[in-house]
């Protein structure tokens, strides 16, 4: 069976916090609106960019709180120094590097960074091996931390918006959209998860929003076999490689949005257990919705509010 790739970075490196720091004050966008085309592949968006003259993507994933990491297996970065080392969510470890100076890095919309100093790095060859060969690392939560998200998977864009007191009264981010909810998230131990109570079939459980992965969930055997003979989790089928998904029917969000997801992966409390760690998650049922949700519709994250906008296709 397949290892199901999701990218919550969990760091071992002491130094991260301080990488984390020097990356907000010079890796960061400055305009009031700021619009960046996103390629989605195997689920995953990715900003065109390069860095240092490598040409490549950058895997937009809310589940990494750094502002930046480059995958030093793709991009030669001879002055790196390893700082420990990490795990995704999914189980893949790798090396923890960091940079003393990095050139230059250039994103799709235009937008050019110089001489960016103490960066992190890190041997990101399973992303290059399991999703795109030109992967040249992440932008992460850290990036846009003082923004509004806008996810639009159909227009294939992210669009980030200032969250200024006048955008706070005039909300202009939503003209010309359908508000279908607002559903409030809270934050516990990291920033960038947005964690929502949920419920299927009046079962009681935590959801974590996160655009690096496509979609799982892990249950109690008990409420694993309640919800099956009701038929709200049903086998949906096999994917390329033989893994078996499933449809997840009924799903409330923050007890006022039903929507079903099809195509999610099943878990173990094992497989998870680093995770449940990372987030701080104490209930025994878990679902983590990505793309098999962010495919369905537009949100809006609004990090400092503790909302997501679910907006009509």
């Amino acid at each position: 069976m397949k290892k199901i790739i999701y990218l919550l970075l969990i760091c071992g490196s002491s130094l991260t916090i301080m990488a984390q720091k020097i990356t907000e004050k010079n890796f960061v966008p400055t305009e009031d609106i700021v619009v960046f085309p996103i390629t989605l592949i195997n689920a995953f968006p990715f900003i065109s960019g390069e860095v240092n003259g490598v040409k490549g993507k950058f895997m937009f994933d809310t589940g990494n709180q750094n502002a930046l990491d480059i995958n030093d297996n793709l991009v030669q970065l001879t002055q790196k120094k390893e700082k420990g080392s990490g795990q995704v969510g999914s189980g893949q470890k790798f090396k923890a590097n960091i940079n003393d100076t990095i050139a230059e890095v250039k994103l799709a919309d235009g937008s050019v960074y110089k001489n960016l100093v103490n960066i992190k790095s890190g041997n990101y060859d399973f992303l290059q091996n399991a999703i795109t060969p030109d992967c040249i690392g992440y932008i992460g939560h850290n990036f846009f931390k003082g923004y509004l998200v806008k996810l639009d998977y159909l227009r294939r864009k992210i669009i980030l918006y200032k969250n200024t007191d006048q955008r706070k009264s005039s909300k202009d981010f939503l003209e010309g959209e359908k508000v279908l909810a607002i559903i409030n998230f809270e934050i516990r131990r990291l920033p960038n998860h947005p964690l929502v109570r949920v419920k299927i079939g009046g079962i009681e459980m935590i959801a974590a929003f996160d655009t690096g992965q496509y979609g799982t969930f892990q249950l109690e055997d008990k409420v694993d076999k309640l919800l099956t003979a009701k038929s709200l989790i049903i086998p949906s089928g096999k994917d390329a490689e033989n893994d078996k998904t499933y449809t997840i029917n009924d799903m409330v969000l923050d007890g006022k949005f039903k929507v079903s997801l099809k195509g999610v992966y099943s878990e173990t409390r094992e497989d998870n257990e680093h995770v449940r760690e990372a987030l701080q998650i104490t209930e025994d049922n878990i679902i983590d919705i990505g793309y098999r949700f962010l495919d369905q519709y537009k949100t809006i994250w609004d990090y400092e509010a503790k909302k997501i906008y679910i907006l009509e296709k």
